[in-house]
């Protein structure tokens, strides 16, 4: 099955040059990307692309994680700290002409809050009093008890456009057909998805100058390549712009002139989740001699290993560039190689990526 994934990857990659393909990456992602759709989402890079690729948050963080506006242009919080009103970027458009609204705000939230959707972040929305749309550019959320600033999803959920979506039943959102052929607003609009083997996007050249402006690249493609040494020969050999690799090729990597590799922070939780409802779990002693256990190795661990960073690197997929808070070396054209630059001395899993950028 590897080998087979594989050469249809490559196939779709073609084999060409950088220089052929222009401004197009390609970006090698070692699973499909489950789900395009952020209501029912958990994969890491598909969360990315929905957030900075054909979708829009109402608020992002910056280098060094502040809140700053996006989708939202400004907001203000009641003196009770408990309603929060939010005021639209104007002119921003999903990508067949409508205009994005303050009602496609507030049913992407509402269906969010509603238990039926199964959104993974439903609990940092148990706050939440109602969401609505008091006009096209203001939408208002009221919370049962006061807040103490921007909440943390609000820069994590991705907005849909409601007016596509409002006929599907909350339950039934995984299955809707908006998943299959995904209308967005952001810097880059969907062109075509093969299953467990790509998905491609073309540059949407009407992103506001609000929000960045239409993107430097014209396309940017994931293909899914499973296999760790057919990927890292993939981006060797100029088919691939940016790739995980392991840590045992870290090295090789290094001693190529055309390869960069760049060192990134990154916080990887874990955590245990009990089935309450059998033994031995049921009863609450043994769930408590679990995490107690559980906080004594944390400890080991942090005085082991070091304290972690904060994550100080993101990718910008809509400008070819140096992540911030990275050591690179870079040349306009090398590919890169990264990883987290602080690992867990006991992880063995892969952490790595590889990036090369378009030529001009």
């Amino acid at each position: 099955m590897r080998v087979l994934l594989a050469g249809v990857t490559l196939a779709a990659c073609g084999g060409v040059s950088p220089a052929r393909r222009g401004r197009t990456v390609i970006y090698a992602s070692g699973a499909d990307l489950q789900s395009i759709n952020p209501l029912v989402t958990v994969h890491p890079l598909a969360k990315q692309v929905q957030r900075y690729v054909l979708l829009t948050t109402l608020v992002r963080y910056d280098s060094t994680l502040t809140p700053r506006p996006y989708l939202a242009r400004e907001w203000t919080w009641a003196p009770d700290r408990q309603t929060l009103v939010l005021r639209l970027q104007s002119g921003v458009r999903w990508h067949d002409g409508v205009a994005t609204t303050a009602r496609d705000v507030a049913w992407t939230l509402n269906a969010a809050r509603d238990p039926a959707t199964g959104y993974p972040r439903l609990n940092d929305l148990a706050d939440v009093v109602f969401v609505n749309d008091r006009d096209d550019s203001t939408v208002v959320m009221r919370f049962g008890r006061p807040q103490r600033g921007i909440p943390d999803v609000l820069t994590d959920l991705a907005i849909l456009p409601g007016y596509l979506l409002d006929s599907v039943p909350h339950a039934q959102l995984r299955r809707a057909a908006w998943n299959a052929q995904p209308v967005g607003n952001g810097p880059f609009r969907f062109v075509a998805h093969e299953a467990n083997r790509r998905w491609a996007f073309a540059a949407n050249p009407d992103f506001p100058q609000a929000l960045g402006g239409p993107p430097q690249l014209e396309r940017f493609i994931v293909v899914v390549v499973d296999e760790p040494t057919t990927k890292l020969a993939a981006l060797t050999a100029g088919e691939l712009d940016f790739a995980g690799i392991l840590p045992a090729h870290a090295g090789f990597v290094r001693r190529r002139s055309d390869l960069v590799v760049l060192d990134y922070p990154l916080i990887f939780p874990y955590g245990i989740v009990f089935n309450t409802r059998r033994p031995p779990f049921d009863d609450v002693r043994v769930r408590r001699a679990v995490g107690s256990r559980s906080t004594a190795r944390r400890s080991w661990t942090a005085t082991s290993t070091g304290s972690a960073r904060s994550p100080t690197a993101r990718c910008r997929l809509t400008c070819p560039a140096t992540c911030p808070g990275t050591r690179s070396r870079q040349t306009p054209t090398r590919r890169v190689a990264c990883w987290p630059a602080e690992r867990s001395r006991s992880s063995s899993s892969p952490s790595g990526a590889v990036k090369r950028r378009s030529s001009k």
